[in-house]
């Protein structure tokens, strides 16, 4: 009973994903907005795998997030949301590996 359930839900969360044209990762809770080039925010962050003032590594779950500037620092960490200030020079997706 509860298997018809499940996929019911995923039946739902795909429709939804079709007709609205919704990527798959708004359902992971996963969302990163860039406020110019001196703020970041990540929504649906789990670790962050690398600290430093020039590049920060942060886990999203299947996907890693690498962000590189220079005076980055962690602006604040709280249920998943992630602050990262500095000069952010660019921002990029890994897959596959955990690094």
């Amino acid at each position: 009973m509860q298997r018809r359930k499940k996929d019911k839900r995923m039946g739902a969360v795909e429709w939804l994903e079709r007709r609205f044209d919704i990527t798959p990762d708004v359902f992971q809770g996963v969302r990163i907005e860039i406020c110019g080039q001196h703020r970041l925010l990540v929504q649906g962050c789990t670790k962050i795998l690398k600290y430093s003032e020039q590049e920060m590594l942060l886990d999203l779950g299947k996907l890693r997030l690498r962000v590189c500037g220079e005076r980055l620092w962690c602006t604040s960490f709280i249920s998943g949301a992630l602050g990262v200030g500095g000069c952010i020079d660019s921002v990029s997706f890994i897959e596959g590996e955990h690094t």
